[in-house]
């Protein structure tokens, strides 16, 4: 890892499977850093149109595929990243399942923190902020999960956890690793 020069804000990598709790993690560290200025960026916001599709394992059903690396324009989301890089944020959070597939963002990172949780609880994650944000019944986004973002993550995001620095139990309370990255940070400057 290197050291923050006074012109290059620190880079951090929040990686995980979906409903891990990546953007939660991501929304105390911010809080834990105070008063240093720390800007967020999340891969949800850097979906091409269209999506890939990828046809369900399991059904035989084809499916957008929101849980691809292939799902994410990486061109504008590292032109976003460079935007950051010149503010005058002291430390840039990325965060998004995909973050460590990309060896653009890797190079980039100071700092990888990898959210691990069990399938199980993420997706009884999943469905509870889904049927609340999208009004969705809690079959379609099982059938989802079941059907493709399991199969996708599996293959794709979860073995990025080696790529990790840092590997948080998403089950216990943020208190300590937020600590640990807190210290890391100002010990950078």
């Amino acid at each position: 890892m290197t050291s923050a020069s006074a012109s290059k804000p620190l880079v951090l990598g929040i990686a995980g499977g979906s409903g891990s709790g990546k953007s939660t993690f991501a929304a105390a560290l911010v809080e834990r850093l105070r008063p240093l200025k720390t800007a967020v960026i999340s891969t949800d916001g850097f979906f091409k149109r269209p999506l890939p599709t990828m046809i369900s394992p399991v059904s035989g059903k084809t499916y957008d595929d929101w849980n691809s690396p292939d799902a994410i324009d990486i061109d504008r989301l590292l032109e976003a990243v460079d935007g950051l890089l010149v503010s005058d944020a002291s430390v840039v959070i990325i965060e998004g399942l995909s973050v460590f597939c990309f060896n653009a963002l890797l190079k980039l990172m100071d700092l990888k923190v990898f959210i691990d949780l069990p399938s199980d609880e993420r997706m009884y994650r999943r469905i509870r902020r889904n049927m609340k944000m999208w009004n969705v019944s809690m079959e379609e986004v099982a059938d989802y999960y079941l059907e493709a973002a399991k199969f996708a993550e599996e293959k794709h995001f979860l073995p990025t956890r080696v790529k990790a620095d840092m590997i948080v139990n998403g089950y216990v309370s943020y208190d300590r690793p937020l600590a640990l990255i807190d210290a890391w940070v100002k010990a950078q400057s």
